[in-house]
């Protein structure tokens, strides 16, 4: 196979190739009776230059492979991203409420402080950590007037997913005197997300070049899944004249959008929402029209519905509170979607193969309970809480 760029893509020789290219070259050169086998010194020779012709096709290979949007990894998909004016998700941290106990009065330095932007250790950020590793600044300076224990917000120093059990945030970083001890009794007060992956991106990617689609509601859903923040978008449509069996009334689409700014989804709605159609929500944002006067957008908040879970474990030790938290941070129920037993059966038993898992129930009243909960509209979402959770 020859080294070819063209209509047909880039073609480039293998190992084998090259070896064989560069062997009769030297015979051309030196005569057939060189000695070539691979534990001569021109064998040798000829199996180095041989592996760096791979290596260099396969740097060309990857290059031209990211011109290709659903090939293209890292920094450079990224910039084929920005091509269809989408950008990666952002990571997001992880919040955590920290007993700090002291026995004098003393100051604590935390992430507001501008000495701390400029070189948090020179700064002397408060800093502590868990039991895996996971450091975590003090969000808030505080002035300590004396002896006691407090709970002061902290902030993991890594973006993404820092999973934290209670009771295991104990060790400072920062020696300060006067503290005497750190703890985290309760789960985060948030988990954070981790930066969007290679996969999602493209995924999402192939999602915005419905934006100029023929069909108006792809293009609103793909122009609102791709707004700063907005984690989900859903978007349907009535086009009979009367109200359909999920309520929305006829000629009418229906927007249901978590997260996101609301002047930037209403503004969204508006561009891409076709002439005539009517819209259900109870959010109005006014967006102002270039030629002048008001035009009302409506559409809906998710709206969370408590869920009541259930179950008999055994098999192996266990935390109740913390197979609880691990529940609630790890489970997360669809907007519009039901919720099943077996999703969660499959979740803790992930977590030790030696579980064994019985009885495994949800409820949406916690009264009656069965093993599959639909969802009660299009725009609820059922949520899990530890107080909600029952283990035997």
């Amino acid at each position: 196979m020859p080294d070819s760029f063209d209509a047909d893509g880039l073609t480039v020789k293998n190992l084998t190739e090259i070896r064989t290219l560069l062997v009769a070259t030297l015979k051309i050169i030196f005569g057939n009776d060189i000695n070539v086998e691979s534990n001569s010194p021109d064998g040798q020779q000829v199996g180095t230059y041989s592996q760096g012709g791979v290596d260099l096709r396969e740097v060309l290979l990857k290059i031209n492979a990211g011109f290709d949007p659903d090939q293209a990894e890292g920094v450079v998909l990224d910039q084929r991203l920005a091509l269809n004016g989408v950008k990666r998700g952002g990571g997001t941290f992880t919040f955590q409420d920290i007993a700090v106990t002291t026995d004098r009065a003393l100051n604590l330095v935390g992430l507001d402080s501008e000495a701390a932007e400029i070189d948090p250790d020179i700064a002397n950020l408060y800093t502590v950590r868990d039991d895996e590793g996971n450091e975590f600044y003090l969000l808030v300076s505080q002035v300590i007037v004396g002896a006691g224990t407090a709970s002061y917000t902290f902030r993991a120093a890594d973006i993404g997913k820092v999973e934290v059990l209670p009771n295991t945030i104990t060790t400072p970083v920062t020696v300060i005197p006067g503290v005497t001890a750190v703890n985290n009794p309760t789960s985060p007060n948030s988990i954070g997300e981790n930066e969007e992956n290679d996969f999602d991106a493209k995924i999402r990617r192939r999602s915005s070049t419905a934006l100029p689609a023929i069909g108006y509601l792809d293009a609103i859903e793909a122009v609102l899944n791709n707004l700063d923040n907005v984690t989900v978008a859903n978007v349907y449509e009535n086009n009979t004249k009367v109200t359909d069996a999920r309520g929305i009334p006829g000629n009418t689409i229906w927007a249901i959008v978590e997260g996101g700014d609301p002047d930037e989804i209403a503004l969204a709605i508006y561009a891409k929402k076709d002439p005539g159609a009517g819209m259900k929500g109870a959010q109005q944002v006014d967006v102002t029209r270039p030629a002048g006067g008001i035009y009302p957008v409506y559409y809906d908040l998710p709206i969370s519905e408590n869920l009541h879970i259930q179950f008999k474990l055994t098999g192996a030790t266990y935390t109740a509170s913390e197979i609880k938290s691990l529940i609630v941070a790890n489970v997360i129920w669809q907007i519009g979607k039901g919720a099943s037993a077996s999703t969660i059966t499959a979740y803790v038993q992930s977590l030790n193969a030696n579980f064994k898992i019985e009885d495994m129930e949800i409820s949406d009243d916690g009264i009656i309970w069965v093993e599959v909960i639909a969802s009660t509209t299009l725009q609820n979402r059922y949520i899990n809480d530890t107080t909600r959770i029952t283990i035997t």
